[in-house]
């Protein structure tokens, strides 16, 4: 196969590269009102939702009028963007329409936009910035006669905008030029699945493609005589709407399509090979002899990257994708060229896999740690390197190819230096961090092995869906290092953007997702480094192998009106300094939904919340015996949440239900209720045996009803108590209830409750066991115990409980066997369990 997208075939089946460009800082009026429980039960409207901007896309230095579409845009003031320098004016006359002026000198690629209105900001949408002229797709043109005139070297922003629409574009070209014709649609966010055709002037189809940049068409062709050609596009299962757009470009221009190596070393002079097209604008064209057996139809050009170049840069002008989080790099702008290239840095040597290592005999020697970039041209190609390990030494591979935009499906095995032993395979990564909103699996191989004994091993890597095709745009990335933890992080929030519409005097709640990588297992901090006045984000730890955590932006209610970014970072024992990136979910739904890395965390302050929620964690314990006890919390403990609701208008107190947010996967959630007319109460979860010892967070949601002037009923509406924040440390014992307890007590009947006690890491003080309720010890409502305490090596007891005659009927919520760890009198550990027990008639 060539290179060349051409003939009736599917040539491109690998991720688009897609990430973001930092928005500038915008002031905005006063008196915003957002954030969709709030602005609901304000009885007022929620936030922007933004679907489209058309066109999707302008020229540099040229001013552009671009028209919205969505939902509740009925007050919307601007358009904040992602482009610096660029200027919005709004145009008075179509609230939905705005001029977009673009600086001569932005650097083409893809920026991120939001809607911004009195209801707060909206998710983003994706603008492309090029350098060639731009038009608009111009109907009737549906069929082969009637399509619109148009210029090469130029771009074409369209719509499919009904089922079975077809759009038809015709050119005039040289003979000898090659001309290339590309299709942007999945790359900036439309769900368009273009087919792109191409016939000559007596309509014989001559070329066509349905994907290669991702599910993007190209289609790159040596004209072979002077005349007019026209290009069909339309949708590959015949939908269409008004968010099918796209952005057509037809150009004689250098347009890059991978280079080699893929990734360079931080912060070092590389030299990098670009393959494309018209990168040698200087040479003949080919002869037809020349173009049919050509071993392939890619240019090659060969360019110096300075070493203050090769740096990890955020925010980029591209689209990053979920599954390409871990990705860190620069890009990179052929001059000439209306569309960048990305390049990876990493920070340890890199070495550029030649011709030489396709047989076991003839690999590669590598010195870890380091990293590979080749190709795999060949259908059956399979590239061997050797290295050397010593015993017990614990190894991590990574292979990159299908998050390169590579179409392959790769794998890497391990074997003994025979080449026949095969010690490990490593193939899909399957973890996925972030779920439906944000997956992170993908078919690129991942993978650990301990080294069983001292010697050389051989490594090979080979792509699984080859077939016998030739495609030198079959690139990878292979890693090979020791055991450094790291992670890569990213937030979003639950309606699947990173928009933070915060209420003044209100919170709103991010989920933090981790992507933990080479055997990072331990806890990770998540903290804000910047904040203006008025706002707070208090740090939030994700435990020892959990991957989401709740992160909470709270507003006084007093602040000023104003929107930003947020700058999160995140660190762990091994890992300093990480940046915590946002991400948005670009269509939602199964199996066309996705998700992409957004330029910034953006924020609005809206509003103001009827209702203000707190809850802490580290209540005081009073003890009959023991005096005020601050818990130390351990595995087989309690955490009990007091929550205090701040309410805007006291007159109206119904019941808050609560519940837990962001909860480690080992915690069960729970449901308390804060009866009507009542400002506090607890919610309390159980520490399991099995929970790791570390740092972890939650949040408490409470749902209630508030009163809205003007209106008979009250609106439900939901909000978010601050983060707790609680260590847990190595326990001393654990307790148990046994399987003969009682159920169920009468009023006025005594029970005996049999419990066991197992002591843990050498403990051996006494420990001592009572009745007790969130906040009360021995003090439980209707219930009266007596305490026992076990000395010495006691491992078993009973509790004697007594319900009072008026004891309330019913389950009582969270009751408990609660028991304290002496040391040298004075309560250092602290255990629990729960005791369902059921007072009835």
């Amino acid at each position: 196969m060539n290179g060349l997208p051409h003939g009736n075939r599917d040539l491109g089946m690998a991720d688009d590269h897609q990430c973001g460009l930092k928005c500038c800082i915008q002031k905005w009026c006063a008196g915003a009102v957002g954030w969709l429980a709030v602005a609901v039960a304000l009885g007022q409207s929620p936030s922007p939702k933004f679907n489209t901007v058309f066109p999707p896309g302008g020229q540099a230095g040229s001013t552009v009028e671009v028209t919205i579409t969505g939902e509740n845009l009925d007050e919307i003031e601007s358009l904040r963007l992602g482009i610096p320098g660029a200027v919005c004016k709004f145009q008075q006359s179509d609230t939905h329409r705005f001029q977009l002026s673009i600086p001569v000198d932005t650097p083409v690629g893809v920026y991120d936009v939001h809607v911004v209105g009195k209801n707060g900001l909206s998710a983003p949408r994706a603008f492309t910035v090029g350098t060639l002229f731009e038009k608009l797709e111009l109907e009737p043109n549906d069929s082969l006669p009637a399509a619109q005139a148009s210029d090469l070297n130029s771009v074409l922003n369209g719509r499919i905008e009904k089922g079975g629409d077809q759009d038809c574009i015709e050119f005039v070209a040289r003979r000898g030029q090659l001309v290339v014709i590309e299709c942007f649609a999945e790359r900036i966010g439309s769900p368009l699945r273009a087919v792109l055709e191409l016939f000559d002037e007596k309509q014989n189809r001559i070329a066509s493609n349905r994907g290669y940049f991702g599910a993007d068409p190209v289609i790159a062709f040596q004209v072979p005589l002077d005349g007019n050609y026209t290009v069909k596009i339309y949708d590959l299962v015949f939908s269409g709407s008004a968010e099918h757009y796209y952005r057509l470009v037809m150009g004689t221009g250098p347009r890059t399509v991978f280079t080699v190596p893929a990734v360079v070393p931080l912060g070092k002079p590389s030299r990098v090979s670009l393959y494309g097209w018209n990168l040698n604008p200087a040479e003949q064209p080919l002869t037809d002899e020349a173009f049919a057996t050509k071993e392939h139809l890619f240019d090659r050009l060969d360019v110096e990257i300075a070493a203050e170049h090769a740096q990890s840069r955020w925010p980029l002008p591209h689209r990053l994708k979920s599954t390409q989080l871990a990705l860190e790099g620069f890009s990179h702008v052929l001059s000439g060229a209306h569309w960048p290239t990305f390049i990876g840095v990493t920070d340890v040597p890199v070495i550029v896999a030649g011709a030489e290592n396709h047989d076991a005999s003839q690999a590669h020697p590598l010195s870890i740690p380091c990293e590979v970039s080749g190709q795999l041209a060949q259908g059956d190609e399979t590239d061997w390197f050797s290295l050397a390990a010593k015993r017990g030494e614990v190894l991590y591979f990574e292979a990159w190819g299908q998050r390169l935009q590579s179409p392959c499906d790769l794998d890497v095995s391990v074997f003994g230096t025979d080449g026949e032993q095969l010690l490990a395979r490593f193939s899909d990564e399957l973890v996925d961090a972030g779920g439906e909103r944000f997956p992170t699996s993908h078919l690129d191989p991942r993978g650990r092995w301990v080294v069983p004994q001292d010697g050389e091993y051989l490594v090979a890597l080979r792509n699984l869906v080859g077939g016998v095709s030739h495609d030198p745009r079959r690139i990878y990335r292979l890693s090979v290092r020791r055991e450094e933890p790291t992670f890569d992080l990213v937030a979003l929030s639950k309606s699947g953007s990173t928009v933070v519409n915060v209420p003044r005097g209100g919170r709103t709640v991010l989920e933090v997702l981790a992507q933990r990588r080479r055997g990072a297992t331990g806890s990770i901090r998540v903290y804000a480094s910047e904040l203006p006045p008025g706002l707070e984000c208090p740090d939030v730890w994700l435990g020892p192998e959990e991957n989401h955590a709740s992160l909470v932006v709270s507003a006084s209610r007093n602040v000023d009106a104003f929107q930003g970014s947020l700058g999160l970072m995140g660190e762990s024992r091994d890992v300093k300094n990480r940046s915590v990136r946002g991400a948005t979910v670009v269509r939602s739904g199964s199996p066309t939904g996705w998700s992409r890395l957004t330029e910034q965390i953006v924020f609005a302050t809206v509003g103001e919340a009827p209702l203000r929620a707190t809850a802490d964690g580290h209540q005081l314990r009073d003890h009959h015996l023991y005096g005020r006890l601050q818990v130390r919390y351990a595995p087989g403990g309690v955490l009990d949440v007091l929550v205090h609701v701040n309410r805007q208008d006291s007159r109206h107190r119904a019941e808050v239900k609560l519940a837990g947010v962001g909860l480690p996967r080992q915690i069960k959630n729970q449901i308390a209720v804060i009866p009507a007319n009542e400002d506090q109460g607890y919610v309390s979860f159980y520490l399991p045996p099995t929970l790791p010892v570390g740092d972890y967070s939650l949040v408490i949601q409470a749902e209630t009803s508030v009163a809205i002037p003007g209106k008979t009923e009250p609106q439900s509406v939901v909000v978010y108590t601050n983060p707790v924040h609680f260590a847990i440390h190595p326990p001393a014992f654990y307790v148990e209830t046994t399987a003969d307890s009682p159920g169920t007590i009468k009023r006025g009947e005594v029970v005996q409750v049999k419990y066991t006690t197992r002591r843990l890491n050498g403990f051996i003080g006494k420990i001592h066991c009572e009745l007790a309720q969130p906040g009360k010890v021995t003090e439980v409502i209707g219930l009266r115990g007596r305490g026992v305490t076990f000395v010495g090596q006691t491992e078993s007891g009973a509790l004697q409980i007594v319900a009072n005659e008026d004891a309330p009927l019913g389950q009582q919520p969270f009751l408990r066997i609660y028991g304290v760890g002496i040391v040298e009198d004075e309560v250092v550990f602290h255990g629990s369990c729960w005791l369902p027990l059921k007072i009835v008639e």
